[in-house]
Order: structure tokens, then C-alpha cells, then sequence
């Protein structure tokens, strides 16, 4: 009995280096799709942002006003909402930012203030700009971020946490 088990145990070795692993009808597909969805993964770029510094430009949609419960307010039937508008961000070197908002209606609201970066942990690359603004009419206060969005691969304008967030672009004029 002694001398059967190394028997089988070299014929098992044997016949796995001669035939190679068994695997089931396709699994070496599943293997070959699996090689190639890695390497497209790897060899994909991450998104950056080549300059933060400049004008970037972007309409936040119209959207719901919530109670604090997250129902939507009516008002004498209708749903109350924040009209579309159009956000120009003006982000200067020095720690200064502009915003202009234009409204749909017409209305135009300028703020002002400064800005900070975020940056990739162990890197030097800025992923966000944090602005600090005060309204220049009213003095009141507001603060966006533009976001890296590496899913997205797009620069996103995020508000409170009651208005959606909108993509921004980079804008030469």
C-alpha cells in the first residue's frame, strides 16, 4: 500500500505537466478575456487637468427646492424650483477666484474671494479647488468646488449639498 500511493501520486504529476491543467469548456476564453480587460485597464490614462488656472465654465440644470427631510417643496400646488444658470469661475494664480452666475431670468450675481488646492495624497497634482466667495452686491457667502472626476474624466462644480453637481470646462475665451 505503501508503495501505491507515490505510484499514483507520480502518475497524477505525470499526466498534469503532460496535459496541462484540466479546466472546463472555456474557461481559457474567461482567462484570454480576462489578460486583455486587465491590460486595457492598466493602459488606460488617468484623467488630469493640465491647468487649473484660468476660466471654466458650466450651466447647473434647473433642479427641486427640499425641505430639510428631502421632500420637495410645493408651493400653491407647483414644485417650487432653482431655475438653470450659467456659472463662469475665473480662478487666478495667486489664490483669487471670481464667479459670475447668470440666471435665466436675467439676473446676475458677481462674487469674489480666494480659493485653495487639494492635492493627490503623495503627489504634487492639484484634484480640487476649494473657492471661499462673498457676493460683491450682498456680501453673502458661498462656497464651490471643482472636482476632479476621474469616472466622469471631467472637472465637476459641486455646491451645497441640496444643488446637483455640473461639469465645468476649461474655457479659452
Amino acid at each position: 500500500m505503501r508503495t501505491l500511493n507515490p505510484a499514483i501520486i507520480a502518475c497524477v504529476a505525470l499526466h498534469w505537466i503532460a496535459c496541462g491543467n484540466p479546466a472546463p469548456p472555456g474557461a481559457e476564453k474567461n482567462r484570454q478575456r480576462a489578460r486583455v480587460a486587465t491590460s486595457v485597464t492598466q493602459s488606460a490614462e488617468p484623467y488630469r487637468v493640465e491647468n487649473w488656472y484660468g476660466t471654466w465654465k458650466g450651466e447647473r440644470p434647473e433642479y427641486p427646492l427640499l425641505k430639510a427631510n428631502g421632500e420637495v417643496i410645493v408651493v400653491r400646488g407647483k414644485e417650487a424650483k432653482v431655475g438653470r444658470s450659467t456659472f463662469t469661475f475665473t480662478i487666478g494664480a495667486m489664490g483669487t477666484a471670481e464667479l459670475v452666475q447668470s440666471h435665466d431670468d436675467g439676473r446676475v450675481a458677481a462674487f469674489s474671494g480666494t480659493w485653495k488646492g487639494r492635492m493627490e495624497p503623495g503627489t504634487n497634482e492639484l484634484t480640487a479647488i476649494v473657492c471661499d466667495l462673498t457676493a460683491n452686491s450682498t456680501g453673502a457667502y458661498r462656497q464651490f468646488a471643482l472636482m476632479k472626476d476621474a469616472k466622469r474624466q471631467a472637472v465637476v462644480c459641486h455646491g451645497t449639498s441640496a444643488e446637483p453637481p455640473f461639469e465645468v470646462s476649461f474655457s479659452t475665451d
